[in-house]
C-alpha cells in the first residue's frame, strides 16, 4: 500500500516534521505540499498522513478541505501547534482532528508536535486589545518563547518513531 504524506505549513514546522517522517519510512511513499495536491492521483494511495498546522483549535482550512474529499483511506495525522502539550487546547485539537479524520475514512492514529508560532501570527495577536481571548499576556508571551525552540531534535525523533511503528513493514 502506497503512503502519501501531504502537508500544509505556515511557519515551516509541519513541513520540517513531515520531511523527517518521510525520510524515516521504509515504504513506497510520496510527500507533497497541499498546495500541489491536484498533481497527485489520490486513488494510488491507501495510507495518507495529513500534516497540518493548528488554526482555531482544529486543522487548517486546506487540510480540512482535503480530508473531506477523501473516502475509505487509512488516515494518520501530524499536527503542529504552539499550545503547551499539557493544555486542554492541545487535547481539543487532537480530538477535533481525530473526528475530522474519522468521518469518511479509517482513522488509525495521530500525533501532535509542539512548534514555534509564526512571526505573522504573533504580530497579529500583539495588536489584539486587552480582554480579547488571544491578546498578549505574560503567560502567552512566555509560551511563545518556550515554543520558539520547537520542533527540536527530540520532537523530530518522536515523530519518526511514531510513524515508523505504524507504517514500516
Amino acid at each position: 500500500m502506497r503512503t502519501l504524506i501531504v502537508y500544509s505549513t505556515i511557519s515551516g514546522n509541519t513541513k520540517a516534521v513531515c520531511e523527517r517522517i518521510y525520510s524515516a519510512l521504509n515504504v513506497d511513499k510520496k510527500i507533497i505540499d497541499i498546495k500541489n495536491i491536484a498533481e497527485v492521483n489520490l486513488d494510488e494511495f491507501k495510507n495518507i498522513i495529513i500534516g497540518f498546522w493548528c488554526d482555531k483549535g482544529t486543522m487548517d482550512k486546506d487540510s480540512i478541505k482535503l480530508i473531506k474529499e477523501l473516502k475509505d483511506k487509512k488516515i494518520y495525522f501530524l499536527g503542529t501547534l504552539g499550545a503547551r502539550p499539557e493544555s486542554q487546547h492541545w487535547k481539543d485539537v487532537y480530538e477535533n482532528a481525530k473526528k475530522l479524520c474519522s468521518e469518511t475514512n479509517d482513522f488509525i492514529d495521530g500525533l501532535l508536535i509542539w512548534g514555534k508560532i509564526s512571526q505573522a501570527m504573533m504580530d497579529m495577536m500583539m495588536k489584539f486589545p486587552k480582554g480579547h481571548p488571544h491578546a498578549p499576556t505574560p503567560e502567552r508571551i512566555a509560551r511563545w518563547k518556550d515554543a520558539s525552540t520547537h520542533p527540536d531534535e527530540n520532537d523530530f525523533r518522536n515523530a519518526e518513531e511514531f510513524f515508523k511503528k505504524l507504517l514500516n513493514d
